[in-house]
């Protein structure tokens, strides 16, 4: 009797991994990148890449600073790319991302790839 129990929990949790990686294989084939803005830099050029990515209750979306949509500096925030601007100031290199009702501002140092 046991062993029919424990065989029977090992199923459902076999048949809910099973429903998570497909969720999940689901939702990062739906997600969504854009460039919001790209730094012009004779070496390295990094971008502000936007990512929408819908879920069960909430669509999450993520912006990244980096050279590559994979690799850098990454924030969840609560906006759409619509509603997202991104400016580099020439002299000090420094980003700022304007949403609405605020600003994020990020120092060369932050996402400076190494």
């Amino acid at each position: 009797m046991k062993s029919q129990i424990v065989v029977v929990v090992l199923a459902v949790i076999g048949v809910l991994a099973s429903a998570f990686t497909a969720y999940r294989v689901a939702t990062s084939v739906m997600s969504d990148q854009v460039v919001v803005s790209c730094r012009p830099d004779p070496g390295r050029s990094y971008c502000v890449y936007h990512r929408t990515t819908p879920a069960l209750l909430a669509t999450e979306y993520v912006i990244h600073i980096g050279i590559a949509p994979d690799r850098g500096l990454f924030y969840d925030i609560p906006y759409p790319a619509s509603d997202l601007a991104a400016t580099w100031n020439p002299d000090t290199a420094l980003l700022t991302i304007t949403m609405p009702g605020t600003e994020l501002k990020i120092a060369e140092a932050e996402y400076r790839d190494r």
